[in-house]
């Protein structure tokens, strides 16, 4: 059953059948009165290709999907789409306005996104291989599991481009790996938390900076040009107080640097964590070499050791 959606000037399923394999099957248009809801009709589709032919710019017949009202030039095509449109529920499929160019023309806004972190961490984790107790066969793969990567050791540096910051590298071999891995992480995160939550004033600006932010017409960020209403400001690092560039209001209070919790110790490791990395996640990047799949370590739950089973097929 179809309905007419105002918002689109078009039409969205509003009831689909869950039966699918009946002889007979028929299309419903309702339809109702704008100034009084309570008056509908229901009209018989007798073709769906012409309903729905807004749609697409093909000049002949379509074969219509009754779940997401795609129109394809194909019978062939549409038995192929369908099997895989009906595991989900029934949707609409909305174009851009190919008038509009904000709405039809796709474009990078997080133009802040486009500077480099003041802080992440790099982690790299070793294991060595252990059979397992009893072969599992995976029946999707058909591939038997016979032995598995446990985690040994694990080495973390922190990399900034503030040399006041800039600490060793932190190395573990030895017993629960992940235990010191996840004490480590969250030591890293209240510190760094506690030097980004600091500011730092502007040093002063040298003859030749002075002169470019006066020099400036347009934002040093997003491109665009200064205004009354969007006026020039100085950006500057607030771990450093170094000057960077002349930026739009807009854009000075998005490169501002996000305020983190205080990341309090906790006897509790997850109220720890979610006080720590919750604002501190943006800072960190986790890059595993050799074995570690994030994925399989659950935050949450902290674990005194973590797997991630590799398979081969058995000779």
């Amino acid at each position: 059953m179809l309905t007419v959606d105002e918002d689109s000037k078009s039409f969205c399923v509003e009831y689909l059948s869950p039966h699918r394999a009946r002889i007979h099957h028929i299309n419903l248009l309702l339809l109702e009165d704008p100034s009084n809801p309570a008056k509908r009709h229901y009209t018989y589709v007798k073709n769906m290709s012409t309903l729905v032919s807004h749609r697409t710019k093909h000049n002949g017949k379509t074969y219509v999907c009754n779940s997401c009202l795609h129109p394809f030039q194909k019978q062939e095509t549409l038995d192929r789409h369908v099997p895989f449109c009906v595991k989900h529920d029934a949707q609409q499929v909305i174009y851009p306005n190919a008038d509009d160019e904000n709405d039809c023309t796709l474009q990078f806004k997080s133009v802040q996104k486009q500077h480099p972190v003041p802080f992440y961490i790099v982690a790299d984790f070793e294991s060595f291989l252990a059979p397992i107790d009893r072969a599992e066969t995976d029946d999707s793969s058909g591939l038997t599991i016979i032995d598995e990567h446990v985690v040994s050791g694990f080495c973390t540096y922190r990399v900034t481009h503030h040399a006041e910051h800039q600490t060793p590298a932190f190395v573990y071999s030895g017993p629960d790996p992940m235990t010191k891995f996840y004490d480590h992480i969250m030591r890293e995160a209240r510190e760094i938390s506690r030097i980004v939550r600091g500011y730092v004033d502007m040093i002063p600006l040298t003859e030749q900076q002075a002169y470019d932010y006066e020099q400036a017409v347009t934002c040093g960020n997003c491109g665009g040009p200064f205004t009354k209403d969007n006026k020039r400001n100085h950006h500057h690092d607030h771990i450093s107080g170094e000057y960077l560039f002349a930026c739009c209001s807009a854009c000075y209070l998005q490169l501002k640097p996000v305020k983190c919790n205080k990341g309090k110790a906790t006897k509790n490791k997850t109220s720890s964590y979610r006080a720590s990395c919750t604002t501190f996640s943006h800072m960190m990047h986790i890059s595993s070499s050799n074995i570690f799949n994030a994925s399989s370590w659950n935050a949450e739950t902290p674990t005194t050791n973590c797997r991630s089973t590799t398979s081969k097929s058995r000779p």
